[in-house]
C-alpha cells in the first residue's frame, strides 16, 4: 500500500469537513428518500482518502457520515447505523483494491482498472445494506420501498468510487505524464470541446438537447480520444465535467437520460456514466501500458545500440592492435625472402610463416566482414568483371594450399556468358571462400573442380564440388550459420571461426545471387552453388599508355608509433632505394617535415598525440605533399576519412610489399608531370 504521510489529527479533521460538505451536497438530489441519494461523492472522497492516506483515517469517515445523517433524518442509532456501514464500505473497498489491484497504482494497468470496478461494485454493497436496513428497522424506511431505495443508495456509492475516487487519486499522487506545449494546447482544446458538446447535449442551448434525443454518445468520443491521447488523470478529469454537466442539464429536464421522475433520471444517467468511466480509464490505462512498453522497448534500443557501438569501437580497436604486429612480420618475411642464399628448408619456413600470417588477418577480416554485414553497412563498388579471369586469380592464389594437401583442383568452365556485375574483391572473396572450404575438408590426393555454366543466357552458375568429409542433413540448414561448422569434431581437427560460408552467403545475396549447399550425406563430398545473373560483356577499350615513374629514390617521411612496424617498413624502403625519416608521434614528424623537404608522407592513422588524418591536413596544407595511409582500421568509413583529409592510399595492415610499392607507384605517378 502506498499511502501519503500526514499528520493524522489535521487529516482526520479536514477529511471530516470534507466529507460532510460533500454529503449535504449529495443529500439535495435524495428524492426517494432523505438518506439515499443517486449522487454521493463522499462515497468516492472515503474511498479515495483510505488509499492515498492510509487506514488511519478512517475515524474521518465514521464522524462525518454520522453527523452528515445525524442532521439529517433517524435518529442516532440509525445515524451510527449508517455511519458504520458507510466506514466500513470505504475499509472494504480499500482493502480490495490494495490487495487485488495495485493499490493508488491501481489505474497503470487494464486489468487492475476492472479489477477496481469490480471492488467498487461488491464493496458498495455493505452501506446501502446496513444503512437502509437500520432505518427501516428504526421506522424512517418503507419496507415496501427498501428495493428501490437500496439501488438508489448503492447506485450512489459506486458511481462515485468509479468517477469521484479516481479524480482524486490520480491528481493526489505524484504525475507521471507531463504536458509539453503542444500536449497543453490539445488539452484545451478538448477540455473546450467537451464542454461544447455537454452543453449541446444537456446545457438546453440547442433544441436537441431539450427535445431528449439519444445524443448523449457524440460526448463519449472527445472522451475516449482524451484516454487515447493522454493520461489517466485527463480521462478522468473529463468524465468528472462531463457527469457534472450531465447531472446538472437531467435535473433541469435537458438531455436523453429524462424519465418520469428525477430520480429515474439520475439512476440511468449514472449507469450510462459508471460503464463510460470504465471503458475510457480502462483504454487510459492500456495506452499507459503502450507507452511505459515503448519508453521500455526505445531505453533498451539505445542500450542496445550502445553496447552495439562499443562493441564495434571495441573490434575496429581490437583489429588495429592485431594487425598492427603483423605488419612487421610481413616486412620481415619479404626481406628475408629477397636474399638468394636461402636453403630449402628455410624457404619452406618462410612460405609457412606467410601462410599462417596471411591465415591471421583473414580471421581477422571475417570478423569485421561479419560485422559489417549484420549491420547492413557493407559498401560495395559494382563494375562488369570476367568471373572466369576471378576464379583462375583464385585457384592462382590457392594453389600452394591444394599442392600441401596433394589435392588435384580441376577447371570446367563452359559458360559462354560469364561476365557479371559486381564488387570485384567481394566477388572473389565468394570464390576464395568456397575454395579454401573444399581444400580444407578435403582428405589427402582428394578432388576439387570449379565449373561454370549457363542454364540460361542471363544466369551465371559456378559449381565448387569437393570428395571431402559432406555435411549431414541435419547439419545442412544451418551449414550457412556464422560460426557453424557441423560436426563438434571437425572444429578440433580443421580449426578456423566457421565464418567463410556465412559471409559468402550473404555476399552473394548483396548481389542480387544464392549460394546453395548440396551433399549426399558424410564422407560423400559437398557442392556450394554460386548463381548470379550475367551482364553483356564490356567492350574492348584501348590500354591507355602506362604512366612512366622515374626509377629514382624518394625520400619518404614514415611515422608509425610501433617500433617494430616503423623499423621493419624502414628497411624495406631503404632496401628499394628510397630515403627514409621516421617518426613515432604527431609532434616529431612535424618537426622533421619542417626541417626537411619529403616527397610522399608514409603514416598509420593512429597516433599517440592525434591522428595522421590530422597530420596529413597540416603537411598537405603547408606543403602539397602525397601521402599514404596504414592502419588496422579498415572499413569504408575509415578509408573515405583517410582520403577525405588528403590521403591518395589507404593501405590495411598487415601491409605486404607488392601492395606498398604499388601504392607508392601510383602516388608518385599521379604527381609527375607527364601525368598533367
Amino acid at each position: 500500500m502506498h499511502s501519503r504521510r500526514f499528520p493524522t489529527l489535521p487529516a482526520i479533521g479536514i477529511l471530516t469537513v470534507v466529507y460532510f460538505i460533500a454529503g449535504k451536497l449529495g443529500l439535495k438530489l435524495a428524492f426517494l428518500h432523505v438518506s439515499a441519494s443517486p449522487v454521493w461523492p463522499p462515497a468516492g472522497i472515503a474511498l479515495a482518502a483510505l488509499l492515498v492516506l492510509g487506514y488511519r483515517t478512517w475515524p474521518a469517515i465514521f464522524l462525518g457520515a454520522f453527523l452528515v445523517n445525524v442532521t439529517t433524518a433517524g435518529n442516532i442509532a440509525t445515524s451510527l447505523c449508517i455511519a458504520s456501514g458507510n466506514t466500513l464500505e470505504a475499509l472494504c473497498g480499500a482493502w480490495l483494491v490494495n490487495r487485488f489491484a495495485g493499490s493508488t497504482r491501481v489505474f497503470d494497468r487494464a486489468q487492475d482498472v476492472f479489477k477496481f470496478a469490480f471492488a467498487a461494485m461488491t464493496s458498495t454493497v455493505i452501506s446501502p445494506t446496513l444503512g437502509l436496513t437500520g432505518l427501516a428497522l428504526g421506522g424512517f424506511a418503507a419496507w415496501a420501498n427498501y428495493g428501490a431505495i437500496w439501488i438508489t443508495w448503492w447506485m450512489g456509492d459506486t458511481t462515485s468510487d468509479l468517477v469521484v475516487a479516481p479524480l482524486i487519486i490520480l491528481w493526489t499522487i505524484a504525475p507521471s505524464w507531463r504536458w509539453n506545449r503542444r500536449e497543453a494546447v490539445e488539452v484545451i482544446l478538448l477540455l473546450i470541446l467537451l464542454l461544447i458538446l455537454g452543453e449541446t447535449v444537456f446545457g438546453g442551448w440547442f433544441p436537441i438537447s431539450a427535445k431528449n434525443y439519444p445524443v448523449s454518445f457524440i460526448c463519449g468520443p472527445v472522451v475516449l480520444w482524451t484516454a487515447f491521447r493522454f493520461a489517466q488523470r485527463e480521462t478522468a478529469t473529463g468524465i468528472f465535467v462531463l457527469s457534472v454537466i450531465a447531472i446538472w442539464g437531467t435535473l433541469h429536464g435537458f438531455g436523453p437520460f429524462v424519465m418520469e421522475t428525477e430520480n429515474q433520471s439520475l439512476l440511468i444517467l449514472q449507469t450510462s456514466t459508471a460503464v463510460l468511466t470504465v471503458t475510457a480509464m480502462a483504454l487510459a490505462a492500456a495506452m499507459a501500458e503502450r507507452r511505459r512498453a515503448e519508453a521500455a522497448i526505445a531505453q533498451q534500443k539505445a542500450a542496445v545500440e550502445a553496447a552495439n557501438r562499443t562493441k564495434d569501437n571495441f573490434l575496429a580497436m581490437l583489429s588495429h592492435e592485431l594487425r598492427t604486429p603483423l605488419t612487421p612480420v610481413i616486412a620481415a618475411l619479404d626481406a628475408l625472402q629477397t636474399e638468394l642464399s636461402q636453403s630449402t628448408e628455410s624457404k619452406a619456413a618462410l612460405a609457412m610463416i606467410r601462410r599462417n600470417v596471411e591465415l591471421e588477418s583473414q580471421l581477422i577480416d571475417d570478423l569485421l566482414d561479419l560485422t559489417q554485414i549484420a549491420k547492413d553497412k557493407l559498401q560495395l563498388k559494382f563494375d562488369s568483371i570476367d568471373a572466369h579471369q576471378a576464379i583462375l586469380n583464385v585457384v592462382e592464389m590457392c594453389r600452394a594450399d591444394a599442392d600441401a594437401r596433394k589435392l588435384q583442383v580441376h577447371l570446367d568452365l563452359r559458360a559462354g556468358a560469364h561476365y557479371v556485375s559486381a564488387d570485384t574483391a567481394k566477388f572473389q572473396q565468394i570464390i576464395w571462400n568456397l575454395l579454401k572450404n573444399a581444400i580444407k575438408f578435403t582428405n589427402e590426393n582428394g578432388n576439387v573442380t570449379i565449373s561454370s555454366s549457363n542454364p540460361s543466357p542471363q544466369i551465371l552458375t559456378i559449381a565448387v564440388r569437393d570428395t571431402g568429409v559432406g555435411i549431414e542433413p541435419e547439419i545442412m540448414e544451418r551449414i550457412f550459420d556464422p560460426f557453424e561448422q557441423g560436426d563438434p569434431s571437425f572444429q578440433r581437427r580443421f580449426g578456423g571461426l566457421g565464418l567463410g560460408l556465412a559471409i559468402s552467403k550473404s555476399l552473394a545475396q548483396a548481389h542480387g545471387g544464392t549460394l546453395v549447399a548440396k551433399s549426399e550425406g558424410r564422407d560423400r563430398g559437398s557442392t556450394f552453388v554460386l548463381t548470379m545473373n550475367t551482364v553483356p560483356a564490356p567492350q574492348q577499350r584501348a590500354k591507355e599508355p602506362e604512366i612512366s615513374v622515374e626509377a629514382r629514390a624518394q625520400r619518404i617521411l614514415l611515422v608509425d608509433d610501433h617500433q617494430d612496424t616503423c623499423t621493419a617498413l624502414e628497411r624495406l624502403l631503404v632496401r628499394r632505394g628510397h630515403l627514409v625519416a621516421t617518426a613515432h608521434n604527431m609532434r616529431s614528424a612535424m618537426e622533421t617535415a619542417v626541417r626537411n623537404q619529403f616527397d610522399l608522407l608514409i603514416s598509420d592513422v593512429a597516433l599517440p598525440d592525434g591522428t595522421g588524418l590530422e597530420l596529413m591536413m597540416q603537411l598537405h596544407a603547408i606543403s602539397g605533399i602525397p601521402g599514404i595511409a596504414i592502419s588496422g582500421f579498415g572499413n569504408n568509413g575509415d578509408i573515405k576519412k583517410s582520403l577525405e583529409a588528403g590521403f591518395s592510399e589507404h593501405l590495411v595492415k598487415p601491409i605486404k610489399l607488392e601492395a606498398l610499392e604499388a601504392a607508392i607507384g601510383r602516388v608518385i605517378g599521379a604527381q609527375s608531370p607527364s601525368h598533367h
